[in-house]
C-alpha cells in the first residue's frame, strides 16, 4: 500500500511541478518572488504542526480508510511537489522547445517514435531525477502517518521496534522497504550524474496551465500551513495562561537545540568547507562522479591530491546515500553499529543522534551549496574585498556571500530540529527532544495547553535564528 501511494504521489508532484516550474522561472520578479514563497512555505511547515491539526479529522475518519488514505496522500502530493519544482527548475531539458516541436512535425503520427527520442535526448532526465526523489520523502514518511492513523510500513515497524521488537528482527524487516528505497536513490545519482547544465530559459506556460499553478501553489498554502497555524495559534490563545504557570517544556526544547545545532554544524562544515585548502572558495569541496575521469585527465600529475580527492568524493557520496535512505532506516542503521564493542561507549551520548541528524540534512545541505555556487557574484565579491574594511564593506559582503550561507544553515538548524524519528530512537536518557514529547501527547487529543506548547515549540528555533541574525556584526566574517 505505501509503495502505491509512493508511486502516484511521485508522478502527480512530477505533473504539478511541471505547471509550477512557468511561474518559477516568470520574468516579473514580483511574481517569482510570490511563486517561491507558496512553494516551498508548505515544504519547511512542520509535520508535525500538520499532522496535529487534522489528527481529530483523521479520527473522524476512523471508519472510512479509503477517504482517510486519499487526504493523507493529498498531504504529502501537497508537500513533497516543492521538491519536484526545485529539482525540474534546476534541470532543464538538453533541447530547447523548438527543436522538440521541430521533431514532432518530423514525426508526424508516430507519437511513440517521438517520445523514445525524448526520452534517448536526456529530456526526461529531470522528471526522473524529480519522481525519485519525491517518492524517497512519500515512502519514508512517518509523522503524519502516524498521527492520522494511516497504514504505512514506517508506522509497523516503528511502533513494532518502540513494542520491544528485537533490533536484528527490525533490521531485517526493513530489507524490502530498503531496497525500494536504494532503487530510487540509484536513479536519482544516475540521473543527476550525467546533468551538466543547471540554469535554462524562463519556460512558456499558457493561461491555463498558470491557473492551474497558482490554484495548486494556493490550495496547498492554505491546507498545509494556514489552517494548521490557525488552529494552533487559537488553541495558544486560550492555553497560553495555563502554559505560562507551568512550563514544562524547557529542557526538551534546549535538547532539541542543542542536537538541531549539532546536525546542521556537521553537515554544514562537510558540504560547505573546502576540501584541502582548495583554491576556488566558492566552488563546492566534492564533485560528482561524473567529472572524476575528466579531471584526472587534465591534471595528469596531481597523484596524491587527485586520489584524495576521488576518495573523499566517494565517502560523500555514500554519506549522502546513506542521508537519502530516510531517518528511521538510518537510526537503526546507526542504533546497531553502537552496539559494537568499539562503539559501545557512544550508545548513551548524543553523538549517534548528532551523526545521523547530519547524514539526513546532507542531501538538502549538498542541494542548497550548489544553489548558492551558481548565484554567487564572483566579481561584486571581488570589489567587496578590494574595499577598505568599513562597516559599508562588511554589510555588502553579507548581503553578497555569507547571508546566503547563513540562512542556508537555518533551514537546516530548523529542519533537525522538528526531526522526531531520529530522536526517538537515538536520543539519549535525560535528553528528550521536544518532538518526542509533543508527539506523545498529540495521541491524546487536541487541548488548548498542548497547542500553547506546540507554538512556544514552534518559536523557540525563530528565536534562536532571529538573535543570531541580530549579532551577526560580532561572529559574521569581515
Amino acid at each position: 500500500m505505501t509503495l502505491l501511494r509512493s508511486l502516484i504521489v511521485g508522478v502527480l508532484a512530477v505533473v504539478a511541478a511541471r505547471l509550477v516550474r512557468a511561474l518559477l522561472a516568470d520574468r516579473r520578479r514580483p511574481v517569482r518572488r510570490v511563486a517561491w514563497v507558496l512553494l516551498l512555505a508548505p515544504y519547511f511547515t512542520p509535520v508535525l504542526l500538520t499532522g496535529y491539526a487534522y489528527a481529530n479529522f483523521s479520527l473522524s475518519l476512523i471508519h472510512h480508510p479509503v477517504i482517510n488514505s486519499i487526504f493523507y496522500s493529498a498531504l504529502l502530493w501537497w508537500k513533497f511537489t516543492p521538491i519536484a519544482a526545485v529539482v525540474l527548475h534546476f534541470t532543464p531539458p538538453t533541447i530547447s522547445a523548438e527543436a522538440i516541436h521541430c521533431r514532432r512535425l518530423a514525426a508526424g503520427d508516430a507519437k511513440f517514435s517521438h517520445w523514445l527520442f525524448l526520452v534517448r535526448a536526456g529530456c526526461a532526465a529531470g522528471p526522473a531525477a524529480a519522481f525519485a526523489v519525491v517518492f524517497l520523502g512519500a515512502f519514508a514518511e512517518f509523522e503524519m502517518a502516524s498521527l492520522m492513523v494511516v497504514k504505512s510500513w514506517t508506522v509497523a515497524l516503528f511502533d513494532a521496534h518502540a513494542g520491544g521488537l528485537a533490533l536484528g528482527e527490525s533490521l531485517r524487516r526493513m530489507t524490502g522497504p530498503l531496497l525500494c528505497e536504494s532503487a530510487a536513490i540509484a536513479t536519482v545519482f544516475a540521473v543527476l550524474g550525467r546533468q551538466r547544465s543547471i540554469s535554462g530559459p524562463p519556460i512558456p506556460g499558457g493561461r491555463l496551465g498558470r491557473g492551474l499553478a497558482w490554484c495548486h501553489l494556493l490550495i496547498a498554502f492554505v491546507v498545509v500551513l494556514a489552517v494548521p497555524a490557525a488552529m494552533v495559534l487559537w488553541g495558544t490563545i486560550r492555553g497560553l495562561g495555563l502554559l505560562l504557570e507551568n512550563f514544562v517544556l524547557g529542557r526538551e526544547i534546549l535538547a532539541s537545540l542543542l542536537f538541531a545545532a549539532g546536525a546542521s554544524t556537521f553537515a554544514g562544515l562537510v558540504v560547505f568547507g573546502r576540501a584541502g585548502h582548495a583554491k576556488d572558495s566558492a566552488a563546492p569541496a566534492l564533485r560528482w562522479a561524473a567529472d572524476w575521469s575528466q579531471r584526472d585527465q587534465c591534471h595528469p600529475g596531481a597523484g596524491r591530491q587527485a586520489r584524495g580527492s576521488t576518495l573523499w568524493n566517494i565517502i560523500f557520496l555514500a554519506a549522502v546515500f546513506a542521508g537519502l535512505l530516510g531517518p528511521l532506516v538510518l537510526s537503526l542503521a546507526v542504533l546497531a553499529a553502537v552496539q559494537l564493542p568499539g562503539l559501545i561507549k557512544l550508545r548513551d551520548t548524543p553523538a549517534p543522534l548528532v551523526f545521523a541528524l547530519g547524514l539526513v540534512l546532507l542531501p538538502m545541505a549538498f542541494v542548497l551549496q550548489r544553489v548558492l555556487a551558481l548565484t554567487r557574484q564572483r566579481s561584486a565579491l571581488h570589489l567587496a574585498a578590494l574595499l577598505q574594511k568599513s562597516r559599508a564593506a562588511r554589510e555588502l559582503t553579507w548581503r553578497l556571500s555569507t547571508s546566503g550561507k547563513f540562512w542556508a544553515m537555518v533551514l537546516l538548524f530548523v529542519w533537525a530540529y522538528w526531526d522526531l524519528t531520529a530522536g526517538s530512537i537515538l536520543a539519549p536518557i535525560g535528553m528528550t527532544p521536544v518532538t518526542v514529547r509533543l508527539y506523545n501527547l498529540m495521541h491524546y487529543g487536541q487541548v488548548a495547553t498542548l497547542s500553547a506548547m506546540t507554538c512556544a515549540a514552534c518559536a523557540a528555533p525563530i528565536m534562536v535564528a532571529l538573535l543570531a541574525l541580530g549579532t551577526r556584526r560580532w561572529w559574521a566574517p569581515p
